[in-house]
C-alpha cells in the first residue's frame, strides 16, 4: 500500500492507458458501422492518453527526482514546491485547451460525431452522449468540479500527513 502513496502516478497512467484501451474497444462497433469514424476515435484516444497522462509524467519526473515525497505534497501547492506547481499549473493549462477546444474549435460536436468517450452511467443511466449541447453542459459540470477540488487544495489548511 505504502507504494501507491509513494508512486501514485504509476497507478494513474495505468489506469488513463485502460481507460483508453477500453475505449479503443467500443468505438469498434461505430468504426464497423462507419469506417469513415476511425481517423477521429485514433486522434481522441491519442489525445487522451497524451493529455490525460500530462499530470501524471510531471509527477513521476518530481518524485523521482526527489523533489517531492509521494502523493500528498501536491495536495499542498502553497509549500510553493516547483514540481507541485508546475503539476497544477499543467491541470490548468489541459482545462483551458479542452475548454478552448470544446466550445470555440467544435470539440463538443466532433464528440458527438464519435460517440461512446462521453458516457452518463449510474443507476437508470447508460446513455452515450451524441449531442453536442449534453457535451458541453457535461464539460461545464465538470470542469466546475475540477475548480472547487484544486480551489480546495490550494485554500483549505490541509493538516500534513504524518510520515510524508
Amino acid at each position: 500500500m505504502d507504494f501507491i502513496f509513494k508512486y501514485p502516478w504509476v497507478v494513474f497512467i495505468a489506469m488513463n492507458v485502460f481507460n483508453g484501451i477500453v475505449f479503443k474497444v467500443r468505438s469498434q462497433k461505430y468504426i464497423t458501422a462507419n469506417p469513415d469514424l476511425r481517423d477521429g476515435y485514433n486522434k481522441l484516444i491519442t489525445g487522451w492518453l497524451f493529455y490525460g497522462n500530462i499530470p501524471w509524467v510531471i509527477m513521476a519526473v518530481g518524485d523521482l527526482s526527489g523533489m517531492t515525497n509521494g502523493i500528498w505534497e501536491y495536495l499542498h501547492p502553497r509549500s510553493m514546491n516547483p514540481a507541485v506547481l508546475v503539476l497544477h499549473g499543467s491541470i490548468i493549462g489541459i482545462w483551458i485547451l479542452g475548454s478552448n477546444w470544446i466550445y470555440r474549435r467544435d470539440g463538443a460536436a466532433f464528440l458527438a460525431r464519435h460517440p461512446g468517450l462521453i458516457r452518463l452511467q449510474g443507476p437508470g443511466l447508460n446513455n452515450v452522449m451524441t449531442s453536442a449541447k449534453a457535451i458541453k453542459i457535461v464539460w461545464t459540470i465538470v470542469l466546475a468540479g475540477g475548480i472547487a477540488g484544486m480551489a480546495l487544495v490550494w485554500f483549505w489548511n490541509a493538516p500534513p500527513v504524518p510520515g510524508y
